[in-house]
């Protein structure tokens, strides 16, 4: 039966239309992959365990530091990366990102429109060393804030990201698929994405490609759900970000991780600590705080070769050099002692993980 046929009986246009331009943009996306990952080895890591990875192509490369392949990008980016969430101070973003820049990290990942601001003036045009991802925050793609979604303003808001930077390129848009805010009410509709958003992101994406302003696409939210949806039918999602506790475990039979792995998309992790709550304290007292046991369980996050990086949030430059020490440290085996901080953090976490952060726990299994 010819496609006329088939939509004179009642196939709906639209999902047609949606199935083809799906399929047009996935050819798209596969040479772009293909490309880009012409000459990369398939090791996660480059700590001469292989000796797959040219490491003179690692930007910014230390040799302390692991580094990881971002999935289909190509990218090989740090394995401890860093965040936008932190001061708000200038000169102590200053700090953070030269420290950070001499410890090996290689990969900035910045969320609200503030914090694109602050790098921007921090970085002063410079980012030799850093590939660079970005929200377009405060727009959210969950159903409670559809209505305010529009291609135009996609555009506008990535736009922006690019004055803040003092470029005409960035390599990561990654739009947000939960996060809180004003207007926000029912959880369920704060964490689903409906596929006439995904839709309307992978247009957007399409458009600043092509113009040479965006690289690759990825996404962050908080549902496990939707990420399956994302790897499932939407090839052109390059990068995945989600919370992965230092706790997380693999989900049996149903792994978010396997599927990100089949599929050849960087996973990224967020907030391995629960936000301050393994350290047994709450999120607005971490500020200067520096836990001497973090690094272990930074060690213990990166025995999951499919995760390409994780971003611990971090206000100094002490949280940073104890953060990294957990790359630095990998390839020593967990002690007794250190299994024993872990189980100990773990009960902290559950112990002090607040109201506001329940969620979290839909991220214990992933």
């Amino acid at each position: 039966m010819g496609e006329k046929a088939k939509i004179s009986n009642g196939v709906n246009k639209d999902n047609l239309s949606r199935r083809t331009f799906i399929r047009n943009t996935s050819l798209a996306a596969a040479g772009t992959i293909a490309g880009a990952l012409a000459g990369q080895g398939c090791t996660t890591s480059n700590k001469s365990r292989s000796g797959k990875i040219d490491t003179s192509k690692i930007l910014n490369y230390n040799p302390k530091m692991g580094y990881r392949r971002l999935g289909k990008t190509g990218l090989i980016i740090s394995e401890v990366s860093l965040g936008g969430h932190g001061s708000s101070v200038l000169e102590n973003r200053i700090e953070v990102l030269e420290r950070a820049a001499e410890l090996g990290m290689n990969y900035l990942d910045t969320n609200i429109t503030g914090e694109c601001e602050l790098y921007g003036k921090a970085l002063r045009g410079n980012r030799k060393n850093w590939h660079i991802g970005f929200a377009s925050w405060p727009q959210k793609l969950t159903e409670e804030y559809e209505k305010e979604l529009s291609r135009e303003r996609f555009v506008r808001e990535i736009d922006g990201r690019l004055k803040h930077y003092k470029t005409d390129m960035l390599d990561i848009w990654r739009p947000v698929g939960a996060t809180w805010g004003q207007g926000q009410t029912s959880m369920p509709t704060m964490l689903m994405v409906s596929r006439r958003v995904l839709d309307m992101a992978v247009e957007v994406f399409e458009k600043v490609r092509q113009q040479g302003k965006i690289r690759w696409l990825g996404i962050s939210a908080h549902n496990p759900k939707l990420f399956r949806r994302v790897l499932n039918e939407y090839p052109q999602f390059s990068v995945i970000i989600f919370p992965y506790l230092f706790l997380t475990e693999e989900l049996g039979g149903d792994s978010l991780l396997k599927l990100a792995q089949e599929k050849n998309v960087g996973v990224i992790g967020l907030k391995p600590f629960g936000a301050g709550t393994t350290f047994g304290i709450k999120p607005r007292e971490i500020h200067g705080k520096v836990d001497k046991n973090a690094h272990i369980l930074v060690k213990k996050m990166l025995q999951e070769p499919r995760i390409s990086a994780v971003i611990p949030g971090v206000n100094t430059t002490e949280q940073l050099e104890e953060n990294v020490k957990g790359s630095y440290e990998r390839e020593k085996p967990l002690t007794s002692k250190d299994k024993e901080t872990v189980r100990r953090h773990a009960e902290n976490y559950h112990t002090n993980l607040t109201p506001e952060y329940q969620w979290l726990r839909n991220w214990e299994t992933v």
